[in-house]
């Protein structure tokens, strides 16, 4: 005669056993559609993920002073310097003609500014570029225009040579535009509209 508690614990064993018997049996049934959600979910992220991230380079060719001859970013004031070596110039790589430019570096006032292509196809790598230089000068110049407190001459600082701070339209800091190089520009879509983020070297 078995005792109570070994009685209750091969009752609850037997009652495991069949639990879990009952479990795998219906995993079998839903099994595939589960699979078939998942799939279908991890394609959906990464789908969203490749259009809301896509990224744009700026390397010039012809650089003895850089491995492999390849310098990772072009010069924002002057462009043109580099624009006959730019690795894939002519590309579109903006489809839509109208996009929304983030400029926040190196700005206490950041800004977003509508630019358009004059090219219905889109926006050429070769394009963005110089639009991105014009606008910058823009800035800096009115920043220039509108401090109170003007920017220190380089031959004139002491210790970091770096920008000083100035009270104008925007509050640039820290760096001239002599200093600035662009290297990517991150493409996000935002309901239905196309914001370019610029990742900036100085």
């Amino acid at each position: 005669m078995l005792s109570f508690d070994v009685e209750l614990l091969l009752f609850f064993y037997l009652y495991c056993k069949k639990s879990i018997f009952k479990f795998r049996k219906k995993m079998k049934k839903i099994l595939p559609l589960l699979l078939i959600i998942s799939f279908v979910s991890c394609n959906t992220v990464s789908s969203t993920h490749t259009k809301n991230n896509k990224e744009i380079l700026f390397q010039v060719k012809n650089q003895k002073d850089f491995d492999g001859g390849i310098m990772p970013w072009i010069s924002i004031k002057n462009p043109e310097n580099f624009l006959e070596d730019l690795i894939g110039k002519e590309e579109i790589v903006i489809k839509e003609n109208v996009a929304t430019l983030i400029i926040d570096y190196p700005l206490s006032k950041p800004l977003n500014i509508e630019i358009k292509s004059k090219n219905s196809k889109g926006f050429s790598k070769q394009e963005l570029v110089k639009i991105i230089s014009r606008e910058y000068k823009r800035i800096y110049k009115e920043e220039d225009n509108s401090a109170k407190n003007k920017v220190i001459p380089k031959d004139a600082r002491k210790g970091l040579i770096n920008r000083n701070t100035t009270n104008g339209k925007y509050g640039i800091w820290g760096h001239d535009i002599d200093d600035l190089d662009l290297s990517a520009v991150m493409i996000k879509y935002k309901g239905g509209k196309v914001f370019l983020e610029l990742i900036v070297e100085s």
